[in-house]
């Protein structure tokens, strides 16, 4: 029964983390549609990670363009390079749903990786998490840009909540 109790309570304690992991559609220098809200908000509760923070890097990577195309290859709204995307078991990377989960599974792991350092994860991401442990959040200029661009979207939307 004291079990059953300590579940019931670490469940209810929970519900506002739960609750405040949904996108604050506009927060960002565009809305997120609503359909991309959507999946960002089963991506985020999927893996554990907070949707803004999601929200913020589909922003930074495409501009919420499920068709975007980087000069390097990256694709779709979160720019998953193809061999990426095939190891998180992406197989089609211009559909957004299998982005944004494959995405946040990726994130999900830098986290983990970097015990859970934010600034480290989303420059692993953007640098890859090789050169990120080796050089850390400075990596390239590139990836200093990056987390700081991506950490301002994400504590706008933080403020909105």
């Amino acid at each position: 029964m004291k079990v059953h109790l300590f579940l019931i309570a670490a469940l209810f304690a929970a519900m506002p983390a739960l609750a405040q992991s949904r996108v604050a559609a506009n927060a960002f220098p565009q809305p997120v549609p609503r359909y991309l809200a959507e999946i960002i908000n089963d991506a985020a509760r999927t893996h554990g990670v907070d949707a803004n923070l999601i929200a913020a890097m589909a922003y930074k990577e495409s501009r919420f363009n499920t068709n975007a195309v980087s000069r390097l290859g990256a694709q779709g709204i979160m720019q998953l390079k193809p061999k990426t995307a095939r190891s998180l078991g992406v197989l089609d990377s211009f559909d957004a749903r299998q982005n944004i989960f494959g995405a946040t599974k990726y994130l999900r792991k830098l986290l983990d990786r970097f015990g859970g350092d934010v600034d480290l994860a989303l420059a692993g991401y953007n640098a890859g998490p090789e050169r990120v442990a080796k050089e850390g959040p400075n990596a390239t200029k590139e990836a200093t840009e990056y987390v700081a661009m991506v950490k301002a979207y994400y504590a706008s939307a933080s403020r909105q909540r």
